[in-house]
């Protein structure tokens, strides 16, 4: 026996090096396939039904407008439109891309931890499992693909940055991690130029000038990248650089009070980290020294900080949920720092088990729960984390009954009709209908709009695609009564407008 285990020892510490980065890459990969093999034919996550799908079908069909489009930073949708324009489905791709992207964040996270900080292949693994596998991980990465893109390069920026000098191979790889986050999203590069900033600022205290004008020089690219993409947002098209697709409908009501929008900001930050409090505090005591995920803290806290002392001012526009949820990637190491610092064995077993009990309830729970018997706890804040995974725009349980809805309104609807599509429908929409059959309402009341719409042109009858009396979502449990109702399929109904109601 004592032979077989130091075979096994022996073992892992001649594989180790291929182990180790192999389970970080494949546990959370497998993990969050989980929930896209239960959905069967469906994708998961809100805006791969109601952005991803509808946005890439659009321009593949509609064209682009180049400088639009880059002022949107478009990787991800030049990924998808390069997919999807060679006969791959928009749907299997993002079936595929979900659970890959998880894989490929976790990866980075054990390089970062092993690479950069020096980490054990083991403690490198742990925290590789806890930035990806813990529920708010596994949140953004049910449907917010292009932050996720964004975090796995800021993680190889930051392996980089921790080399003490930079090669010419090196500083292309950097130049160019750096470049393709600000092509990908704009939190995380602002949240990247911090880092940036940070680590050329200790550079020049530590008087390492060569190294200080090498960061400068490899750092140009994505700065012109960045100005150029503010510039055509701000200047050519007069909005602000963050665009509406960070902040959405789901931020705080205008009517919140200022003790209302402190409890939520608050509220929310406890709901997302509780769990993990205990061994935050531990791990802050001794995780010191890193300049890049201080940076990385101190930043994402300030709109956090600002939202409690002035709600009104959410910094760049977005609301701070999502900043809040970007703080479990470096939160994630100061709580195994904090593990690793209990000494005595037995206390140390004991908090493995409460936390590894705490933790992956919560995780497999909204991995794999259906929304209708998901914990309570995952009720707390909906706008903000859904109650399960297992969801798009619509629940698990009404994905098909969606399907033969439009299916019926495909064959049945007449050439000049309209369907009226709320925001959780439009993306199901453009996979039956060409867009000029749609009208997309948003979260506005249906009626309102199928009035407008009468009132311009009285000869196209008009539907309303939504739940059936009763059982409706964001909101809406029941339609008005001008809708009356032509096709069923379980829970999802079709509605045809009549103006004299």
């Amino acid at each position: 026996m004592t032979n077989a285990r130091a075979l096994s020892k022996d073992w892992f510490r001649q594989n180790g090096y291929i182990i180790f980065p192999l389970l970080a890459f494949a546990i959370p990969l497998i993990m969050r396939a989980v929930p896209e093999i239960l959905m069967g034919q469906y994708v998961t996550g809100f805006d791969t039904m109601a952005y991803f799908v509808p946005d890439t079908l659009g321009w593949i069909k509609g064209g682009i407008n180049p400088l639009q489009f880059l002022s949107l930073a478009p990787l991800l949708y030049m990924l998808l439109i390069g997919t999807t324009s060679v006969g791959a489905s928009i749907i299997f791709t993002l079936k595929v891309l979900g659970p890959l992207l998880l894989g490929l964040l976790g990866l980075t996270v054990y390089f970062y931890a092993h690479k950069a900080l020096s980490w054990s292949p083991k403690k490198s693994l742990l925290v590789a499992m806890l930035a990806t596998l813990y529920f708010v991980a596994l949140r953004i990465s049910w449907d917010m693909f292009r932050s996720e893109i964004a975090t796995i390069l800021l993680f190889v920026t930051l392996v980089f940055l921790a080399k003490n000098k930079l090669s010419l191979k090196s500083g292309v790889l950097l130049s160019v991690s750096m470049f393709l986050i600000v092509l990908d999203h704009q939190l995380i590069t602002i949240i990247m130029f911090v880092i940036v900033l940070a680590t050329l600022a200790g550079l020049y205290s530590r008087k390492r000038k060569i190294e200080l004008r090498k960061l400068i020089v490899v750092s140009i690219p994505a700065a012109i990248l960045f100005l150029t993409m503010v510039y055509i947002d701000f200047f050519i098209y007069s909005s602000p650089f963050f665009g509406t697709s960070l902040t959405t409908s789901s931020g705080l009501p205008a009517t919140t009070s200022y003790l209302g929008a402190v409890a939520n900001t608050l509220g929310f930050f406890v709901f997302c980290f509780l769990p993990l409090i205990p061994l935050l505090i531990l791990g802050a005591q001794y995780f010191k020294s890193n300049l890049q995920l201080k940076a990385w803290m101190i930043w994402t806290s300030i709109p956090v900080v600002l939202a409690i002392a002035v709600p009104s001012s959410f910094l760049g526009g977005v609301f701070p949920y999502r900043w809040i949820m970007l703080l479990t990637y470096p939160l994630a190491f100061y709580v195994v720092e904090g593990l690793s610092r209990i000494k005595w064995k037995w206390p140390k077993i004991a908090v493995c088990i409460i936390m590894a009990l705490l933790v992956g309830t919560l995780s497999v729970g909204f991995l794999v729960g259906q929304n209708s018997t998901a914990f309570g706890y995952f009720g707390t804040y909906p706008s903000y984390i859904p109650k399960s995974m297992l969801q798009n725009t619509v629940p698990a349980s009404d994905t098909q009954d969606t399907t033969n809805a439009l299916i019926w309104a495909q064959t049945n609807i007449p050439t000049n009709g309209r369907l009226l599509v709320h925001e959780a429908f439009y993306g199901w929409g453009t996979l039956y209908f060409n867009t000029s059959q749609l009208i997309p309402y948003g979260f506005l009341n249906p009626e309102n709009i199928a009035h407008q719409q009468f009132a311009i042109n009285s000869s196209n009858p008009i539907y309303l695609i939504w739940w059936v009396n009763g059982t409706g979502w964001y909101g809406q449990a029941t339609t008005p009564s001008s809708f009356q109702e032509v096709y069923r399929s379980g829970n999802i109904a079709l509605f045809n407008y009549t103006a004299n109601q």
